[in-house]
């Protein structure tokens, strides 16, 4: 694929970019950043995201807005999603983001009830989003989903109080990323990332993750995951395939 010499291809003009746990820290900083480059905007959460949405339109003074559209949307709930392909129709960009944590452990009797809720959310829903979107997105020319693991899914977890469960959807996500690649290729390309620990409102009240060691020492902002994924939606990234990004500040080196 040749861009030409005039077009900005970081651009998101004229491109349609869904998000997944669109309300929460990571998924509206993909927004904010995706209206920024002039996507059209579809925002899915199992909140209502009709302030973000108002937030967006118009992104600054003078500026032609994105369209954005709100849905509340279980992602446990697979007719929900079907029902949602059928409502929004194709789009150029999916930001597979919405995702749960627990802290809890798992000597505890109901530790089993939460494995199920973290595997459904983590893992499970990103492919019940992708067996529902991908035929229509496979029309749409040079379309992108971007899936959100974590350096856990590599490193086992960076805090003390990540759990197994967590671990193992996040590193599910890494292989359901190559495997969703390859089933995909051509016609959609398919990518990830793995943040590190972020500031955002899923860690807040745990343990400071143990960040001296890194190249960067510090937790990351949610800016700082959104730009490389809506890098990863955009004409710039049409050549990636299959990749895991890692952005943690040099935490982990493979």
């Amino acid at each position: 694929m040749t861009i030409p010499f005039d077009s900005i291809p970081f651009a998101l003009t004229g491109k349609r970019v869904l998000i997944t746990g669109a309300a929460g820290g990571i998924g509206s900083a993909t927004a904010r950043a995706c209206a920024r480059l002039g996507a059209e905007l579809v925002l899915t959460d199992i909140r209502d995201c009709s302030a973000l949405a108002e937030e967006l339109a118009p992104v600054s003074a003078g500026a032609t807005a994105p369209r954005v559209t709100t849905h509340v949307c279980d992602v446990r709930d697979r007719a929900a999603i079907d029902a949602l392909a059928e409502t929004v129709g194709g789009v150029d960009g999916m930001v597979l983001n919405a995702g749960a944590i627990a802290f809890d452990d798992w000597d505890s009797l109901e530790w089993e009830e939460s494995f199920h809720e973290i595997i459904h959310v983590n893992l499970l829903a990103p492919m019940q989003f992708a067996r529902a979107f991908l035929p229509g997105m496979r029309t749409r020319g040079g379309a992108r989903i971007v899936l959100v693991g974590s350096v856990a899914g590599w490193t086992g977890g960076t805090m003390s109080t990540t759990g197994a469960h967590y671990v193992v959807s996040k590193g599910g996500v890494h292989a359901f990323t190559r495997w969703l690649a390859r089933r995909a290729a051509p016609d959609v390309g398919v990518n990830a990332v793995a943040p590190s620990a972020t500031a955002t409102a899923m860690i807040a009240g745990q343990p400071s993750p143990a960040v001296g060691s890194q190249l960067v020492p510090r937790v990351a902002s949610a800016d700082e995951i959104a730009w490389p994924i809506a890098f990863l939606c955009s004409p710039a990234a049409s050549f990636l395939s299959g990749v895991v990004l890692d952005i943690n500040g040099g935490a982990y080196l493979r």
